[in-house]
């Protein structure tokens, strides 16, 4: 008993909680409900109905209250037959496959998603009351739940169909159930008269071209130095755009064969490195020394490896670039050029250090 009652509290407490948020959430009144059903029932097969599973016909009554919440409720009549010979609870003897009828009452809340489309699932949670002749047990009073979909045929009319389980808390059985519904709705309010309203005419004023913003991006067009910005740019005061763009230099420094000795002919293109690495405090580089095929493999890793140290080296004590912001690796003759060691050209070529340095920086739109 005391399982029961909580099954009728939460029960309440459920449907009231959804009329309270469905009513918080009305956009206009919703439409009454009427729905003729047919369905299939499937008892826990430990139960102690002592009926076989059967066909049952029902009819609903609810209530749409906005275009997610309805409440319903609905009432069926089972037709099934005894399982096993038995004795009700009236004393009598019962066959195996005597006749059985059940009523079904149900109280739901039905919850249906909105795709904006004709197809809508939905999930109904309710309270279920079973009452069964001949009885071999107690009523049932059931928690029940539902996943289900609609189809709108017209806007009135729609089919549904559902798969459906109840769970006794007194007995800790579970049935099922699938069943079809016929849905109509009706007693939509009609939408009020549309009354014609009369505007005076009104004299246009005189606009102010500064008043006006013609691309949308927060300068007045008096001020604004670029037409038909972009939506969402990144603007500066003038109305041009902030946008990011890619800097980057280059360097390249010859060695003669087998030395590390940087000439002071490439210490010009040593400061342009050490000037853009001044102004772009945020970047950094890795400094590559390189050989020709002369030699053997560990004899050029070494001397590549002398050869970018001697580069990092005027960069540090000839312009002052902080050391941690430099790197210096040696790859040997591991990274020869295009048809390499063909002429004495060749040779010079491969004898090489290479840097790149790349950044991104802000630039106002047309200053560059």
């Amino acid at each position: 008993m005391m399982k029961k009652n909580h099954v009728l509290i939460f029960s309440t407490i459920l449907l009231v909680n959804t009329i309270n948020i469905a009513v918080a959430e009305q956009t206009e009144s919703g439409p009454y409900i009427v729905a003729p059903s047919v369905g299939y029932y499937f008892f826990d097969r430990d139960n102690n109905n002592n009926a076989d599973d059967g066909v049952f016909y029902g009819i609903g009554a609810g209530y749409q209250i906005n275009k997610h919440f309805a409440i319903e409720g609905n009432y069926a009549r089972l037709n099934s037959e005894t399982k096993n010979p038995a004795e009700d609870q009236d004393w009598i003897w019962r066959l195996d496959d005597e006749k059985v009828n059940a009523d079904m009452y149900r109280l739901d809340a039905i919850f249906s998603l909105d795709l904006n489309s004709d197809w809508a699932p939905y999930v109904a949670v309710g309270y279920t009351r079973l009452e069964q002749s001949p009885q071999f047990g107690d009523d049932d009073d059931m928690m029940s739940a539902a996943l289900g979909i609609k189809r709108k045929i017209t806007p009135t009319l729609s089919i549904r169909a559902e798969a459906r389980t109840f769970h006794n808390f007194d007995n800790e059985d579970t049935d099922y159930a699938v069943n079809a519904a016929l849905v109509y709705r009706f007693g939509a309010e009609k939408p009020a008269p549309i009354i014609p309203v009369v505007i005076p005419p009104t004299i246009p004023q005189p606009i102010d071209p500064c008043s006006l913003d013609d691309d949308g991006d927060g300068v007045n067009n008096c001020d604004d130095k670029c037409a038909n910005t972009p939506a969402d740019s990144r603007i500066e005061v003038t109305g041009c755009r902030i946008l990011e763009v890619p800097v980057k230099i280059r360097l390249e420094v010859l060695f003669d064969y087998n030395k590390a000795i940087v000439k002071e002919q490439y210490f010009s293109e040593i400061q342009k490195v050490a000037d853009f690495m001044r102004k772009y405090p945020s970047t950094n580089t890795e400094i590559q020394g390189h050989t020709d095929s002369r030699g053997s493999d560990a004899y050029n890793q070494d001397l590549s490896q002398r050869r970018a140290d001697a580069v990092r080296e005027v960069l540090v004590s000839q312009f002052s670039i902080d050391p941690s912001r430099l790197s210096s690796v040696g790859y040997g003759e591991s990274r020869l050029l295009v048809n390499p060691e063909l002429t004495d050209l060749d040779y010079q070529m491969n004898r090489r250090v290479m840097a790149h340095i790349e950044t991104v920086v802000e630039k106002v739109e047309g200053s560059f």
